[in-house]
């Protein structure tokens, strides 16, 4: 049995230049966050792992099925998710994508890998000292996630992330794509008032795409041609305490 590494952050981060970067726009990219051997643990994970679901809520569809490899583990459902499509007139939030659910909903046959050591990582006094000097919000009490797989044809329609109740602050982005193109889709963008792309963040390696809530945003359809798949780590940053909707 392999020995799961002690994931960490990247020596080299300036905390204090990325925190005057993300006040700018409540949003930041912010490349090689990880150490390098632990982002090469944790995409190492996520390409060998083959059990991942598909969840989809689209074209007033609602369903998360098993996968064993990239198809239907009953094989009588795999219609279910070839036939599955965004509803284009419909304005909410819409998705098609690949999932793994990390702590209190993970799955029960899981690995005992680097991807299910993330959670306990993001929750670390390194991890939750990082976000908080990064956006100066010290009511960060703790950090949920999932992994997620985006193959071509998976989406993620316009939506803000605010759901009452969820005390959400921040939303991220644990980027751990290898070797992508703009033009295989997949970035993570920002509309502005008029419906333009304000600003957007394609898939990278090792990057951490971190945002107020609420922010609307979208992920762009993966293209019919990309090679590879889009790999990250999602969730958000939460609080303990009720929070209402940041300005």
């Amino acid at each position: 049995m392999s020995r799961i590494p002690t994931l960490a952050l990247s020596p080299d981060l300036e905390v204090a230049t990325l925190g005057r970067a993300f006040a700018a726009r409540r949003r930041l990219h912010i490349p090689g966050v990880l150490a390098s051997d632990s982002a090469e643990a944790v995409v190492a994970a996520m390409e060998a792992f083959d059990d991942w679901k598909a969840s989809i809520a689209a074209g007033g569809e609602f369903f998360e099925l098993p996968l064993k490899g990239r198809a239907a583990v009953e094989a009588g459902k795999q219609s279910w998710i070839d036939q599955a499509r965004v509803d284009g007139a419909n304005p909410g939030m819409q998705y098609i994508f690949d999932t793994r659910r990390l702590g209190l909903e993970a799955e029960m046959n899981a690995p005992d890998d680097a991807v299910g050591a993330v959670l306990e990582f993001l929750n670390t006094p390194a991890f939750l000292g990082l976000v908080r000097a990064v956006t100066g919000d010290d009511r960060i009490d703790f950090a949920d996630a999932q992994a997620t797989r985006y193959r071509p044809g998976h989406v993620l329609t316009g939506h803000d992330d605010w759901a009452a109740g969820k005390n959400r602050l921040y939303a991220y982005v644990l980027n751990l794509t290898r070797e992508w193109r703009v033009d295989w889709g997949g970035a993570l963008i920002f509309p502005d008032a008029n419906g333009h792309i304000e600003e957007g963040f394609a898939p990278a390696f090792n990057a951490l795409n971190l945002f107020a809530v609420p922010m609307r945003h979208a992920v762009t359809q993966v293209a019919s041609f990309a090679p590879r798949d889009r790999l990250s780590i999602t969730g958000w940053l939460r609080s303990h305490q009720a929070v209402g909707p940041q300005t």
